[in-house]
Protein backbone atom coordinates (compact mmCIF):
# COMPACT_ATOMS: atom_id res chain seq x y z
CA UNK A 1 0.00 0.00 0.00
CA UNK A 2 1.25 3.95 -1.05
CA UNK A 3 1.99 6.03 2.10
CA UNK A 4 -0.85 8.09 0.55
CA UNK A 5 -3.45 5.64 0.71
CA UNK A 6 -1.80 4.99 4.37
CA UNK A 7 -2.22 7.75 5.22
CA UNK A 8 -5.62 8.68 4.26
CA UNK A 9 -6.43 5.37 5.75
CA UNK A 10 -5.01 6.30 8.66
CA UNK A 11 -6.32 9.62 8.19
CA UNK A 12 -10.64 8.32 8.03
CA UNK A 13 -9.57 5.99 11.08
CA UNK A 14 -9.75 9.10 13.65
CA UNK A 15 -12.67 10.79 12.20
CA UNK A 16 -14.70 9.23 14.89
CA UNK A 17 -12.53 11.28 17.49
CA UNK A 18 -12.65 14.33 15.39
CA UNK A 19 -16.52 14.17 15.41
CA UNK A 20 -16.74 13.56 19.03
CA UNK A 21 -14.09 16.54 20.04
CA UNK A 22 -16.09 18.78 17.32
CA UNK A 23 -19.06 17.91 19.61
CA UNK A 24 -17.15 19.06 22.45
CA UNK A 25 -16.03 22.14 21.28
CA UNK A 26 -19.76 23.03 19.42
CA UNK A 27 -21.38 22.33 23.46
CA UNK A 28 -18.88 24.22 24.50
CA UNK A 29 -19.41 27.20 21.53
CA UNK A 30 -23.40 26.70 22.86
CA UNK A 31 -22.54 27.53 26.31
CA UNK A 32 -21.12 30.85 25.53
CA UNK A 33 -24.08 31.88 23.32
CA UNK A 34 -26.42 30.53 26.45
CA UNK A 35 -24.81 32.59 28.81
CA UNK A 36 -25.43 35.94 26.51
CA UNK A 37 -22.60 36.25 24.20
CA UNK A 38 -24.18 36.35 20.67
CA UNK A 39 -22.84 37.69 17.52
CA UNK A 40 -23.94 38.26 14.07
CA UNK A 41 -22.37 35.43 11.78
CA UNK A 42 -19.57 36.63 9.49
CA UNK A 43 -18.93 35.71 5.91
CA UNK A 44 -14.93 34.87 5.41
CA UNK A 45 -13.59 33.75 2.03
CA UNK A 46 -10.76 32.53 1.99
CA UNK A 47 -8.35 31.98 -0.85
CA UNK A 48 -6.00 29.57 -1.17
CA UNK A 49 -6.96 25.77 0.34
CA UNK A 50 -3.94 26.21 2.87
CA UNK A 51 -5.44 30.05 3.70
CA UNK A 52 -9.16 28.81 4.00
CA UNK A 53 -7.68 25.36 6.46
CA UNK A 54 -6.22 27.77 8.94
CA UNK A 55 -8.78 30.10 9.31
CA UNK A 56 -11.37 27.73 9.42
CA UNK A 57 -9.24 26.08 12.29
CA UNK A 58 -9.77 29.63 14.13
CA UNK A 59 -12.91 30.78 13.15
CA UNK A 60 -15.96 30.57 15.16
CA UNK A 61 -17.88 27.35 14.36
CA UNK A 62 -21.30 29.60 13.52
CA UNK A 63 -19.00 32.10 11.07
CA UNK A 64 -18.63 31.00 7.54
CA UNK A 65 -15.25 30.32 5.90
CA UNK A 66 -16.23 29.93 1.92
CA UNK A 67 -12.49 28.24 -0.07
CA UNK A 68 -12.73 30.12 -2.91
CA UNK A 69 -9.86 27.89 -5.30
CA UNK A 70 -10.73 24.16 -5.04
CA UNK A 71 -7.53 21.84 -4.01
CA UNK A 72 -6.80 20.65 -7.92
CA UNK A 73 -6.26 24.10 -8.95
CA UNK A 74 -2.78 25.53 -9.01
CA UNK A 75 -2.85 29.16 -7.18
CA UNK A 76 0.06 30.13 -9.31
CA UNK A 77 -2.09 30.37 -12.41
CA UNK A 78 -5.35 31.11 -11.05
CA UNK A 79 -7.70 33.60 -13.03
CA UNK A 80 -10.52 35.10 -10.67
CA UNK A 81 -13.89 34.27 -12.70
CA UNK A 82 -16.79 36.72 -12.30
CA UNK A 83 -18.59 33.66 -9.79
CA UNK A 84 -15.32 34.28 -7.94
CA UNK A 85 -15.10 38.21 -7.51
CA UNK A 86 -18.60 38.24 -6.45
CA UNK A 87 -17.58 36.15 -3.36
CA UNK A 88 -14.63 38.20 -2.69
CA UNK A 89 -16.58 41.37 -3.02
CA UNK A 90 -19.62 40.47 -0.75
CA UNK A 91 -17.04 39.20 2.14
CA UNK A 92 -17.14 40.65 5.37
CA UNK A 93 -13.08 39.71 5.13
CA UNK A 94 -11.14 37.94 2.67
CA UNK A 95 -7.81 36.00 3.45
CA UNK A 96 -4.86 35.01 1.50
CA UNK A 97 -1.23 34.01 1.16
CA UNK A 98 -1.04 37.09 -0.68
CA UNK A 99 0.71 38.22 -4.50
CA UNK A 100 3.89 36.05 -3.76
CA UNK A 101 1.87 32.97 -3.89
CA UNK A 102 -1.42 33.96 -6.20
CA UNK A 103 -0.85 36.44 -8.14
CA UNK A 104 -4.16 36.99 -9.23
CA UNK A 105 -4.64 38.69 -5.82
CA UNK A 106 -2.95 42.08 -6.79
CA UNK A 107 -5.54 43.88 -6.97
CA UNK A 108 -7.63 42.56 -3.94
CA UNK A 109 -4.60 42.79 -1.15
CA UNK A 110 -5.02 46.17 -1.59
CA UNK A 111 -8.75 46.32 -0.40
CA UNK A 112 -9.15 47.21 3.71
CA UNK A 113 -11.25 43.85 3.98
CA UNK A 114 -7.94 41.73 2.63
CA UNK A 115 -5.84 40.43 5.10
CA UNK A 116 -2.60 38.38 3.92
CA UNK A 117 -0.96 36.01 5.94
CA UNK A 118 1.36 34.84 4.12
CA UNK A 119 5.26 35.47 3.95
CA UNK A 120 5.19 39.23 3.71
CA UNK A 121 2.91 39.34 6.97
CA UNK A 122 4.81 37.34 9.30
CA UNK A 123 8.37 37.50 10.52
CA UNK A 124 10.03 34.81 9.63
CA UNK A 125 11.83 31.95 12.11
CA UNK A 126 15.17 31.78 10.63
CA UNK A 127 16.54 29.46 13.02
CA UNK A 128 19.50 31.57 14.38
CA UNK A 129 19.53 30.15 17.48
CA UNK A 130 18.96 26.25 16.46
CA UNK A 131 22.33 25.40 15.38
CA UNK A 132 22.48 22.03 16.56
CA UNK A 133 19.54 20.27 14.21
CA UNK A 134 19.61 16.94 15.91
CA UNK A 135 18.84 18.34 19.22
CA UNK A 136 16.71 20.96 17.58
CA UNK A 137 16.61 22.94 20.71
CA UNK A 138 13.06 24.86 19.87
CA UNK A 139 11.74 25.95 22.76
CA UNK A 140 8.62 26.71 21.99
CA UNK A 141 7.78 30.65 21.90
CA UNK A 142 4.73 32.12 23.86
CA UNK A 143 2.23 33.72 21.83
CA UNK A 144 0.23 35.73 23.63
CA UNK A 145 -2.96 36.34 21.95
CA UNK A 146 -3.79 39.88 23.10
CA UNK A 147 -7.01 41.60 22.23
CA UNK A 148 -5.60 44.65 22.04
CA UNK A 149 -2.63 43.47 20.34
CA UNK A 150 -3.74 44.40 16.30
CA UNK A 151 -0.52 46.08 15.39
CA UNK A 152 1.15 42.82 14.80
CA UNK A 153 4.69 44.77 13.67
CA UNK A 154 5.40 42.21 10.75
CA UNK A 155 7.85 42.96 8.67
CA UNK A 156 8.79 40.80 5.95
CA UNK A 157 12.32 38.89 5.69
CA UNK A 158 13.72 38.87 2.37
CA UNK A 159 15.40 35.83 0.84
CA UNK A 160 17.64 35.18 -1.60
CA UNK A 161 16.69 36.22 -4.93
CA UNK A 162 15.93 33.34 -7.34
CA UNK A 163 14.72 33.21 -11.21
CA UNK A 164 13.80 29.94 -11.56
CA UNK A 165 12.15 31.47 -15.45
CA UNK A 166 9.20 29.05 -13.88
CA UNK A 167 5.69 29.84 -13.24
CA UNK A 168 6.78 29.09 -9.68
CA UNK A 169 8.77 32.04 -9.97
CA UNK A 170 7.72 34.16 -6.88
CA UNK A 171 9.66 37.48 -7.56
CA UNK A 172 12.71 36.31 -5.55
CA UNK A 173 10.67 36.21 -2.15
CA UNK A 174 10.02 32.38 -1.01
CA UNK A 175 6.18 31.92 0.08
CA UNK A 176 6.46 28.25 0.88
CA UNK A 177 6.37 29.57 4.67
CA UNK A 178 4.32 26.75 5.92
CA UNK A 179 6.52 24.18 5.69
CA UNK A 180 7.77 25.44 9.23
CA UNK A 181 5.20 24.65 12.08
CA UNK A 182 6.26 27.87 13.41
CA UNK A 183 5.53 30.09 10.43
CA UNK A 184 1.93 28.42 10.40
CA UNK A 185 1.83 30.01 13.99
CA UNK A 186 3.00 32.90 13.38
CA UNK A 187 0.57 33.10 10.27
CA UNK A 188 -2.90 31.96 12.53
CA UNK A 189 -1.81 34.97 14.96
CA UNK A 190 -2.60 37.13 12.20
CA UNK A 191 -5.93 35.54 11.69
CA UNK A 192 -6.87 35.05 15.26
CA UNK A 193 -6.48 38.84 16.01
CA UNK A 194 -8.29 39.87 12.67
CA UNK A 195 -11.08 37.58 13.38
CA UNK A 196 -11.35 39.35 17.20
CA UNK A 197 -11.83 42.96 15.92
CA UNK A 198 -14.86 41.41 14.11
CA UNK A 199 -16.51 40.07 17.67
CA UNK A 200 -17.42 42.69 20.27
CA UNK A 201 -18.06 40.18 22.82
CA UNK A 202 -15.55 39.32 25.21
CA UNK A 203 -16.89 35.76 26.06
CA UNK A 204 -16.30 34.88 21.51
CA UNK A 205 -13.24 36.92 21.83
CA UNK A 206 -12.00 34.45 24.23
CA UNK A 207 -13.66 31.71 22.60
CA UNK A 208 -11.44 32.39 19.03
CA UNK A 209 -8.31 32.62 21.54
CA UNK A 210 -9.01 29.31 23.06
CA UNK A 211 -9.25 27.95 19.57
CA UNK A 212 -5.98 29.73 18.97
CA UNK A 213 -4.59 27.76 22.02
CA UNK A 214 -5.30 24.34 20.34
CA UNK A 215 -4.35 25.63 16.64
CA UNK A 216 -0.54 26.16 18.30
CA UNK A 217 -0.02 23.19 20.48
CA UNK A 218 -0.53 21.31 18.18
CA UNK A 219 1.83 22.85 15.41
CA UNK A 220 4.51 23.21 18.50
CA UNK A 221 4.10 19.27 18.78
CA UNK A 222 4.21 18.99 15.21
CA UNK A 223 6.98 20.53 15.23
CA UNK A 224 8.66 18.58 17.84
CA UNK A 225 7.44 15.13 15.88
CA UNK A 226 9.17 16.25 12.73
CA UNK A 227 12.10 16.57 14.69
CA UNK A 228 12.49 12.99 16.08
CA UNK A 229 11.15 11.88 12.47
CA UNK A 230 14.32 13.51 10.72
CA UNK A 231 16.81 12.49 13.74
CA UNK A 232 16.27 8.77 12.65
CA UNK A 233 18.13 9.80 9.35
CA UNK A 234 21.93 9.05 8.97
CA UNK A 235 23.22 12.92 9.04
CA UNK A 236 25.05 12.20 5.29
CA UNK A 237 21.69 11.85 3.98
CA UNK A 238 20.29 14.74 4.92
CA UNK A 239 20.15 16.21 1.61
CA UNK A 240 16.66 17.11 0.00
CA UNK A 241 16.60 17.42 -4.00
CA UNK A 242 13.47 18.64 -5.59
CA UNK A 243 12.57 20.37 -8.91
CA UNK A 244 11.51 24.04 -7.38
CA UNK A 245 12.83 25.82 -4.21
CA UNK A 246 10.30 25.33 -1.89
CA UNK A 247 11.58 23.21 0.75
CA UNK A 248 14.09 25.89 1.97
CA UNK A 249 11.91 26.52 5.47
CA UNK A 250 11.27 23.32 6.01
CA UNK A 251 15.01 22.46 5.51
CA UNK A 252 16.06 25.28 7.91
CA UNK A 253 14.37 24.16 10.21
CA UNK A 254 14.78 20.43 10.85
CA UNK A 255 18.62 20.65 9.28
CA UNK A 256 18.45 19.65 5.63
CA UNK A 257 20.34 20.72 3.23
CA UNK A 258 18.21 21.89 -0.21
CA UNK A 259 19.10 21.82 -3.84
CA UNK A 260 16.66 23.33 -6.17
CA UNK A 261 17.27 21.83 -9.64
CA UNK A 262 15.68 24.73 -11.37
CA UNK A 263 18.41 27.18 -9.39
CA UNK A 264 21.37 25.06 -11.33
CA UNK A 265 19.29 24.34 -14.84
CA UNK A 266 17.35 27.82 -15.63
CA UNK A 267 14.85 27.62 -17.51
CA UNK A 268 13.28 23.87 -17.76
CA UNK A 269 12.58 24.04 -21.43
CA UNK A 270 15.75 24.72 -22.45
CA UNK A 271 18.84 22.86 -20.99
CA UNK A 272 22.27 23.47 -21.62
CA UNK A 273 24.58 20.82 -21.39
CA UNK A 274 26.73 22.69 -19.39
CA UNK A 275 23.89 23.29 -17.00
CA UNK A 276 23.29 19.71 -16.60
CA UNK A 277 27.11 18.75 -16.23
CA UNK A 278 27.17 21.39 -13.52
CA UNK A 279 24.10 19.78 -11.49
CA UNK A 280 25.48 16.19 -12.36
CA UNK A 281 28.52 16.88 -10.29
CA UNK A 282 26.67 18.99 -7.54
CA UNK A 283 24.13 16.26 -6.80
CA UNK A 284 27.61 13.71 -7.17
CA UNK A 285 29.65 15.70 -4.72
CA UNK A 286 26.54 15.78 -2.19
CA UNK A 287 26.11 12.11 -2.04
CA UNK A 288 22.26 12.72 -2.92
CA UNK A 289 19.77 9.38 -2.31
CA UNK A 290 16.97 10.43 -4.02
CA UNK A 291 15.38 13.11 -5.67
CA UNK A 292 12.11 14.07 -5.32
CA UNK A 293 9.53 14.23 -7.35
CA UNK A 294 6.74 17.05 -6.88
CA UNK A 295 4.51 15.64 -9.04
CA UNK A 296 2.67 11.85 -10.19
CA UNK A 297 3.55 11.29 -12.79
CA UNK A 298 7.02 12.88 -11.95
CA UNK A 299 8.15 15.78 -14.62
CA UNK A 300 10.39 15.04 -17.92
CA UNK A 301 13.32 17.17 -16.08
CA UNK A 302 13.09 14.77 -13.12
CA UNK A 303 12.90 11.93 -14.87
CA UNK A 304 16.08 12.58 -17.29
CA UNK A 305 18.19 13.86 -14.51
CA UNK A 306 17.23 10.57 -12.34
CA UNK A 307 18.38 8.64 -15.33
CA UNK A 308 21.70 10.39 -16.35
CA UNK A 309 22.65 10.70 -12.48
CA UNK A 310 21.50 7.07 -11.63
CA UNK A 311 20.07 8.41 -8.47
CA UNK A 312 16.39 7.06 -8.05
CA UNK A 313 13.49 9.12 -7.97
CA UNK A 314 11.28 9.39 -4.71
CA UNK A 315 8.35 6.54 -4.65
CA UNK A 316 6.16 8.88 -3.51
CA UNK A 317 5.36 12.75 -4.25
CA UNK A 318 5.86 15.56 -1.56
CA UNK A 319 3.65 18.56 -1.90
CA UNK A 320 5.25 21.75 -1.96
CA UNK A 321 2.26 24.02 -3.01
CA UNK A 322 -0.21 23.20 -0.69
CA UNK A 323 -2.94 20.50 0.30
CA UNK A 324 -3.26 17.23 -0.80
CA UNK A 325 -6.66 16.07 -2.14
CA UNK A 326 -7.88 14.53 1.43
CA UNK A 327 -6.41 15.77 4.90
CA UNK A 328 -5.79 18.76 6.58
CA UNK A 329 -2.44 21.20 7.35
CA UNK A 330 -0.80 18.34 9.27
CA UNK A 331 -1.74 15.47 7.04
CA UNK A 332 0.64 17.34 4.32
CA UNK A 333 3.46 18.23 6.72
CA UNK A 334 3.39 14.35 8.03
CA UNK A 335 3.07 13.11 4.50
CA UNK A 336 6.21 14.83 3.46
CA UNK A 337 7.90 13.92 6.47
CA UNK A 338 7.60 10.16 6.17
CA UNK A 339 8.05 10.57 2.49
CA UNK A 340 11.22 12.20 2.71
CA UNK A 341 12.67 10.18 6.39
CA UNK A 342 11.64 7.26 4.47
CA UNK A 343 13.71 7.85 1.56
CA UNK A 344 16.46 9.38 3.27
CA UNK A 345 17.09 6.08 5.76
CA UNK A 346 15.24 6.79 8.62
CA UNK A 347 12.09 5.35 9.96
CA UNK A 348 8.89 7.46 9.99
CA UNK A 349 6.01 7.15 12.92
CA UNK A 350 3.07 7.69 10.58
CA UNK A 351 0.51 6.81 13.16
CA UNK A 352 1.38 9.51 15.73
CA UNK A 353 2.09 12.10 13.22
CA UNK A 354 -1.84 11.15 12.52
CA UNK A 355 -3.24 11.74 16.02
CA UNK A 356 -1.83 15.71 15.67
CA UNK A 357 -4.03 15.55 12.20
CA UNK A 358 -7.30 14.64 13.99
CA UNK A 359 -6.66 17.16 16.71
CA UNK A 360 -6.73 19.56 14.09
CA UNK A 361 -9.25 18.20 12.03
CA UNK A 362 -11.33 18.54 15.24
CA UNK A 363 -10.86 22.33 14.84
CA UNK A 364 -13.14 22.54 11.72
CA UNK A 365 -15.67 20.17 11.54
Amino acid sequence: MSIFKRIFSSYISHKKVSIRNSLIASAALFSINTNGAFAESKNYVAVEPLTCDIVKSIALPSDKVICLVDRKQDVHDLKISPKQARLLKKADKVFTLGTEMTPAMRNWVKRNSTVVLGVSAIDIDDHSDHDDHDDHGHSAKKHDDHDDHDDHGHSAKKHDDHDDHDHHDHGGVDPHVWHDPHNIIKMGEVVSKSLKKDVPERKLRKAISSRFKTFDKTLEDLDKWIVKQVSTIPSSNRVIVSKHKAMDYYGDAFGFETISLLDFLGHSSSLRPQNISKVLNELKEENVKVIFKEQEPASKLVNNLSKQSSIPLSSNQIFVDGLMMEGNTITVAVHNTCTIVNELGGSCNETTGFDLASNWGSLNQ
